[in-house]
């Protein structure tokens, strides 16, 4: 056999061979394209086993290792954030329960705002849980959001205070009002409705304005009622805003009269605390009497918040 003969039967052997491994080159490189950045490194093996492995063994293998799902951690992860952001941005509601002594809070976030809940516990002994002891009130806060470094979502009232900080990896530091520190929370479950004013009846704004005069007047040690006009039309049923801007009033008046002197400038230049319907939700100086407007039907846009009572009572008084 001469040497050009010799060529041709040893390309004819090698034939099948290298047809067979171009087909597999082709296959994982058409399975390559669609694999994330993290398979580069099994990428890198697979051709690695294909060009210089012991074998048909070894490329099988190599194929099966490229063809295997995605089960990088991180990844999954990620997948988690998104959708937890989806369901922030798409105003479900979340319960969080407080590591330390489970009291809970509702959280509702929306593209750019949010509203916070902190629930009434059994022994709760906050303002909004005991003035009306039939219908315990919680403020609902309106709070802005922004992220964080991290990823995180971070929920800061009007002040610019942070109230509520999410983790991107689920956990949560709350600052319940009142407390000194933040306090760890984590996710809990439970049919939550959407965070709004719950309907009530006009009854149910008078009981909270007659509570509401004993209190402050107690702190202040002079009489000051809270008077409310008689209900407009539709309100007898539905007094939500009114009977939550009774709430929030109260709640700071109160702050404001928890030093002796911010009681005794409240007992001499207040006598009569009156609600009523204005295009917007404000307060004003009439005299002896401090008039605060809500807006019945803009839930809590429509009336002040218990820390805008506030303010405007240290700077005006």
């Amino acid at each position: 056999m001469t040497q050009n003969q010799g060529f041709a039967v040893e390309n004819e052997r090698q034939g099948p061979f290298f047809t067979k491994m171009a087909g597999y080159i082709g296959r994982v490189m058409k399975a390559g394209s669609r694999l994330r950045m993290i398979a580069g490194g099994a990428a890198g093996f697979a051709a690695a086993a294909f060009l210089f492995g012991p074998g048909a063994l070894a490329q099988e293998r190599a194929v099966a290792l490229m063809q295997q799902p995605d089960s990088n951690p991180f990844s999954a992860l990620v997948g988690e954030r998104r959708e937890r952001r989806a369901d922030r941005q798409n105003g479900k509601v979340e319960r969080y329960v407080l590591a330390a002594d489970n009291r809970a809070f509702l959280i509702e976030a929306r593209t750019r705002t949010a509203r916070v809940k902190f629930l009434c516990g059994p022994d709760d002994q906050r303002l909004d849980c005991t003035v009306d002891a039939e219908a315990p009130a919680p403020e609902i806060y309106l709070l802005s959001v922004t992220r964080g470094p991290r990823g995180d979502s971070i929920f800061k009232n009007a002040d610019g205070e942070t109230m509520v900080r999410l983790a991107s990896y689920g956990g949560a530091t709350v600052h319940w009002p009142g407390d000194g520190a933040g306090s760890a929370a984590s996710k809990s479950f439970g049919d939550d409705q959407r965070i709004e004013l719950p309907k009530v009846g006009f009854d149910t704004a008078q009981r909270r304005a007659n509570a509401a005069t004993a209190i402050v007047s107690a702190v202040t040690g002079s009489p000051i009622t809270f008077e409310l006009a008689p209900p407009a039309p539709g309100e007898a049923a539905d007094a939500a805003v009114l009977a939550d801007a009774v709430m929030r009033a109260v709640i700071g008046v109160k702050a404001v009269a928890g030093d002796a002197t911010g009681a005794r400038i409240l007992g001499e230049r207040i006598r009569r605390i009156v609600f009523e319907i204005g295009p917007a939700p404000t307060a004003r100086f009439e005299e002896d009497a401090l008039i605060i407007q809500y807006v019945p039907d803009q839930d809590i846009s429509g009336r002040l918040s218990s820390r805008a009572v506030e303010r405007f009572l240290e700077e005006y008084l």
